[in-house]
């Protein structure tokens, strides 16, 4: 029915608004929250290119770092309006999305994820050594706070709403886009590029789009994580962030919104969780295990674990009252 609320996401979003202000909670752990928004919107962009558009990228770190550094240079020399920085290193990242889609157009599936971890691998050590632009090794400190219209995002609670706003515009632009003709054709070139371009797709065109809108969100959160930890190191956006971004929506759930913001919660915050664990290394260990079950028994992720229960509890009921019905007749 057109215009009915979804009482479950009405709860869900009063919940997540009131909840920094319900819980007096440590700066530790609004940061924790706020990092995990941050990746929201990382995992929520990649999952269009991999999960819908079926284009993989190992090197995704590089565009969030690119968006931090960009904010980072722009911020300390010239402190301007939030806007300024967060739509520059969203621009700078989607031209650059273009020039890392172009390899798509002849390669593919492992000959792709090479190629692309090789612009990883790349941006990580021009990170390192361009040390004008990006600090080099000591990286690039006291970055200014965001502001906007007079207000001044100076404390975690206040970046948890505005991390909050560019997630519900994350979810609202990528929904959109899904059911625009683009992600019809994203999703047809997911399944099968010859049959796509039998009926008409212009494969090139959609390769090189999802990794475009896959690197603007990158951008958008790479300056959103350098306002809130007002600092920028190289080291933060090395391989091994964009194996992360990876397992967020492998985990969560590929070609899927919900899975995304899952996975990325579940990838930033059962880290912190486990680290008092007497195990080394134990919340590698987990996503690992994870990984692998992901891939044999739940490819859709943990959001298909959930719809699965919902599924047979809903089942039950519905024969219980079929059982109810049945004995009064």
């Amino acid at each position: 029915m057109k215009g009915k609320i979804d009482i479950k996401k009405l709860i869900v979003l009063i919940v997540v608004i009131a909840f920094p202000l319900i819980f007096d909670l440590p700066r530790s752990t609004m940061t924790l929250l706020d990092l995990a928004g941050i990746w929201v919107i990382v995992a929520i962009g990649y999952n269009l290119l991999l999960g819908f558009g079926g284009q993989i990228s190992l090197g995704h770190a590089a565009f969030v770092g690119i968006g931090a550094y960009i904010t980072a240079n722009i911020a300390i020399n010239y402190n301007p309006p939030l806007i300024v920085g967060v739509l520059l290193a969203g621009v700078v990242n989607g031209l650059l999305g273009l020039v890392l889609g172009l390899p798509a157009l002849r390669l593919e599936g492992n000959y792709l994820a090479i190629a692309t971890l090789g612009f990883g691998v790349a941006f990580q050590h021009i990170f390192m050594e361009w040390e004008s632009f990006t600090g080099g090794f000591s990286g690039i400190r006291n970055i200014p706070p965001a502001h906007i219209f007079g207000f001044t995002f100076d404390n975690r609670v206040s970046m948890y709403y505005l991390i909050f706003i560019f997630i519900l515009l994350a979810i609202i632009i990528s929904k959109n886009i899904l059911r625009s003709k683009t992600g019809r054709a994203l999703i047809a070139m997911r399944d099968s590029s010859i049959a796509a371009s039998s009926i008409g797709v212009d494969i090139a065109k959609y390769k090189t789009t999802a990794f475009v809108l896959s690197a603007i969100f990158a951008g958008v959160a790479g300056s959103l994580y350098a306002y809130l930890m007002k600092q920028v190191y190289p080291n933060s956006f090395d391989t091994a962030m964009s194996l992360n971004i990876l397992a967020m929506i492998v985990i969560g759930g590929i070609a899927s919104i919900e899975g995304s913001i899952v996975g990325a919660l579940f990838i930033t915050i059962i880290p912190q969780l486990l680290k008092n664990i007497p195990v080394q290394n134990a919340s590698f260990i987990l996503t690992g295990v994870l990984l692998i079950l992901s891939v044999m028994y739940f490819p859709f992720g943990l959001v298909q674990v959930y719809h699965n229960i919902v599924k047979k509890i809903k089942g039950s009921s519905n024969d219980k009252k079929g059982e109810v019905a049945t004995n009064n007749e």
